[in-house]
């Protein structure tokens, strides 16, 4: 897999992108008359193709170098020395796949959806769930891209903090809903993809014990700051959001094992300071 600017030749790609899955697809509707015509058969002479999406998620381990790639495309703004901040507009791109018997491309692509997912002892995870306008398949090779080489990031190199205090956390979600919408006019593709809006949540489980007592009851009166850092050596990222409001959700006892807390929050703008900002390091 590679990423591009829209409308980059096959063979011009350079972003070496190593991933877990893909299920980006075309997907085309078929138009039929419905009125009454004496018979319970449909001809297929009363069809027509009509408009196709194209959409699908895209699943990576998080690197140092592939949040290079992928975070102006999320939060739409490009790289201000480390600094990654949030645009109201996304920027479109181009996905090159190879899927063995042929190449496909997606065009005009943008980032839908993207959750940060880790649960203790397992790797940092990202799924992109796309939205784009094209489908297009070719012979032509796959470019001889080097595969990256920079470490994932784990679970342990993450620290989140609220209130002021770092967590004990079991897993996490990190998500970013641009709430992007496909317009579709005189064209069997979309037009124009249109984020409409801007969506960004935390939700995590940590124990339910004395140490965390305090952040059960962060209404609105009770946010507070939050932020989410991943070191490894020279590498760091780090999510940070002003105002992280969590609505009350009681602890409850499922059983014998332990106690837990699930936190839903939800992060807002505060003052002129955007609801998340991603200061990151890919230098080791």
């Amino acid at each position: 897999m590679s990423l591009a600017a829209v409308g980059t030749a096959i063979g011009s790609y350079t972003e070496s992108i190593e991933f877990v899955s893909e299920s980006l697809q075309k997907r085309l509707t078929i138009l039929q008359t419905a009125g009454i015509r004496g018979t319970r058969s449909h001809p297929a002479e009363r069809t027509r193709d009509g408009t196709y999406t194209v959409g699908g998620a895209l699943r990576f381990h998080a690197t140092p170098a592939l949040l290079d790639l992928l975070l102006p495309r999320i939060l739409g703004a490009p790289e201000s020395s480390d600094l990654f901040a949030l645009a109201e507009t996304l920027p479109e791109f181009d996905v090159l796949l190879d899927r063995v018997a042929k190449r496909f491309v997606y065009g005009g692509c943008k980032v839908a959806r993207a959750q940060f997912l880790g649960r203790a002892g397992g790797l940092l995870e990202i799924q992109l769930d796309l939205l784009g306008k094209t489908e297009a398949n070719s012979a032509t090779a796959f470019p001889a891209i080097a595969p990256p080489s920079d470490p994932p990031y784990v679970f342990q190199d993450g620290t989140l903090t609220l209130s002021g205090t770092s967590r004990k956390v079991i897993e996490f979600s990190l998500t970013i809903d641009n709430a992007v919408v496909p317009r579709f006019t005189n064209s069997q593709a979309a037009t124009d993809l249109s984020p409409t809006d801007r969506v960004v949540t935390l939700a995590c489980r940590t124990p339910y014990t004395s140490d965390e007592i305090d952040l059960y009851g962060q209404n609105v009166g009770g946010a507070g700051a939050a932020s989410l850092a991943f070191v490894n050596g020279g590498y760091s990222t780090t999510f940070a959001i002003p105002k992280l409001q969590f609505p009350d959700t009681s602890p409850t006892v499922g059983g014998k094992g332990e106690i837990t807390l699930q936190l839903n929050g939800r992060a807002r703008k505060s003052g002129s300071t955007a609801e998340l900002a991603v200061t990151h390091d890919s230098t080791p």
